[in-house]
Formats: C-alpha cells, sequence, structure tokens
C-alpha cells in the first residue's frame, strides 16, 4: 500500500469532480453534526453552569496561601443561581448524554457509511455517483444493519477507551487531593501536608511520589496505544457496510480485522503523512471549519483508494471473498 500512489490516485479522481465531492463532505459533516451545532450554540446562550465564578487567580502553590477570598461571595451568588435553575440544567444534561450519542448512532455513524460509499464509487476517474447516493444507506433493511454495525463498533471502542482513562483518573487520584486541600484550605505544598493527607486518607506515600506519577502516565500511554491500534483495526467497517450493509455486525466487524492484519503502522502512517495539510488548515484561525472542509475530499478519497487496494489484496490472499462484499463474479 504505497502512500504516494494512493494520494496520486486521488487527486485524479477529484480533478473532474473535486465540488460533488466537497458537496458531500460539507453535506455530512452539517447533518451528522446538526444537532451538536445547535445544543452548542443554545446551550452556551442559556446553560445556568455558565454563570459559575471560579477563582481566577492562585498564588504560587509553594510559599503561600491563595487569595481567594474576595471571589467567595460571587462564587455563592453564582451557585444559588444555578440551584434555582436546576430543571434547565437536567434538561441540558439530558440532552448531551442522551439525545447527542442517540443522534450520532441513529443519524451521524450512516451517514458516515453514506458519504464513504460515495466515495468508494467515485474511485474511477470517469465515474461521478449522484449526488443521492450519499443517502442510499437510509433505505428500508440496510439501515438496520448499518446502524448495529456501527455501534458494534462504537461499543468496542468505548470498552478499550475504558482501561487508560480509568489508570489515569484512579492513578492521578492523590494529586488531585494534594490539590483539593491546598485549594480549600489555602496551605503551602510542603512534606508535612502530604504525609498527614496520606494518614488521612489511608493512602501509601509512594502514591504520591513523582515516580508513581511516571508509572501511571506510562501505563496510559501503553493501554492508549492499544486503543489507538484497535481503532485502525476498525477503520475500514464503514467502507465494508458501504459495499455490503446485509453483512451484520459481528461478520463485517471480522473482516475489518481480517483485512487489516500486518497493516496498522501503514494505515497510522497514512494519516500521519495528512498532519502537514491539518495543521495549515488549523493556522487558519478565523476559518479552521472552512479550510478542514476543503481538504476532506482529498482525505476521504484517498482512504477510499487504501479500502480498494487493502479490499483486492486480501481477496487475492484468500482472507475474503468479493461475493461476502456483494460483489458478482462474471465468468
Amino acid at each position: 500500500m504505497n502512500r504516494a500512489a494512493l494520494k496520486s490516485n486521488a487527486r485524479l479522481y477529484l480533478s473532474r469532480k473535486y465540488g460533488d465531492a466537497l458537496g458531500v463532505a460539507v453535506v455530512t459533516s452539517l447533518i451528522a453534526g446538526a444537532l451538536s451545532i445547535l445544543f452548542s450554540i443554545v446551550g452556551n446562550r442559556f446553560n445556568p453552569l455558565t454563570q459559575l465564578v471560579f477563582w481566577d487567580e492562585l498564588a504560587p502553590l509553594t510559599g503561600g496561601a491563595m487569595d481567594v477570598e474576595r471571589m467567595t461571595e460571587q462564587m455563592i451568588k453564582s451557585i444559588e443561581s444555578v440551584l434555582s435553575q436546576l430543571w434547565l440544567v437536567g434538561l441540558i444534561l439530558g440532552v448531551s448524554l442522551i439525545v447527542l450519542p442517540l443522534y450520532r448512532i441513529l443519524v451521524g455513524n450512516v451517514m458516515t457509511v453514506g458519504r464513504d460509499r460515495w466515495y468508494l464509487r467515485a474511485a474511477y476517474v470517469e465515474h461521478t455517483p449522484p449526488f443521492g447516493s450519499l443517502f442510499s444507506v437510509f433505505r428500508k433493511g440496510d439501515y438496520t444493519k448499518i446502524t448495529g454495525a456501527m455501534l458494534w463498533r462504537s461499543f468496542w471502542l468505548f470498552l478499550w477507551s475504558i482501561p487508560p482513562y480509568l489508570i489515569l483518573f484512579l492513578g492521578l487520584l492523590p494529586q488531585q487531593i494534594v490539590f483539593y486541600h491546598l485549594l480549600i484550605n489555602r496551605a503551602a505544598l510542603t512534606e508535612g501536608l502530604i504525609l498527614r493527607i496520606s494518614k488521612q486518607y489511608g493512602l501509601p506515600l509512594f502514591l504520591f511520589s513523582p515516580l508513581m506519577l511516571l508509572v501511571v502516565l506510562a501505563l496510559f500511554l501503553v493501554f492508549m496505544i492499544i486503543r489507538i491500534r484497535k481503532s485502525y483495526q476498525y477503520r475500514m467497517l464503514p467502507y465494508i457496510l458501504a459495499d455490503n450493509p446485509q453483512l451484520g455486525a459481528r461478520a463485517s466487524l471480522k473482516i475489518a480485522q481480517d483485512m487489516t492484519r500486518g497493516k496498522i503502522g501503514r494505515l497510522f502512517m497514512l494519516d500521519f503523512s495528512f498532519i502537514g495539510w491539518i495543521l495549515l488548515c488549523l493556522l487558519c484561525i478565523c476559518l479552521p471549519w472552512v479550510t478542514l472542509h476543503l481538504f476532506a475530499p482529498y482525505y476521504h478519497m484517498t482512504w477510499a483508494e487504501g479500502y480498494r487496494v487493502i479490499r483486492d489484496e486480501a481477496a487475492k490472499q484468500g482472507i475474503l471473498r468479493m461475493e461476502d462484499l456483494g460483489y458478482v463474479r462474471v465468468g
């Protein structure tokens, strides 16, 4: 899988259909993120939690107490204001924790498969798929299978995300307790304070040491690498569903893992090779959303071409059968 060849082919395919490809990328992004955008605008305007006032300055943690007295009265008033609007806080939290994930599952994930189907079919010089093929994934029968398979992938990625963040939270808990005491008691950071906290909470003293912090960060990094590796194992699932949405969750995820076995490093480097473009887009501080979407067709077309190469290679090696992906053998 030669990255230069993939990108060269992607540019060739886009040379006559960049406008269509850009439209697909933008429409997918708007529909998939519509509710999140709306919630962000409305939530920032009416969310009572934005009225909370926190200590805006901290004295050095060594040698002096933190001056927070002048902020205490404002904090109490802001908390009282929030408590008087708990129903609105509950509504906003309900939308963010329930409605937004449901929208992502029922609409966003499916639109991702529709986008990848369009780019996969557009990966030919002379052929431009109809714009409506973006929404073909919502057809009766296909929609249920696609939703289930993408949810199955999200479930496994969620499980693989638990260990690194759990390690980070538990490993840094002693440091969080120390910071809490520094903040509340306006105390200086001393060995005596750490000894007192250790005895008060029944925690071994070594948990507060710099060495323990390094161990926690190292374990977090190891498990995060495993999580990233898993994400690349499942990376081809939307394209597999774009080829044949009738495969089902377990079968399509297994094919995705089989296809990418031994290729994780190359897939990661394919993503990493776009880092220059992404940083350049983000440097346009005023219009990062616009510049990233101008770049998106190139990125999506390259990955569609990458999937085709990996799929065809897997078929030659007997890892999968093209008939399983909905193709009909001729002759």
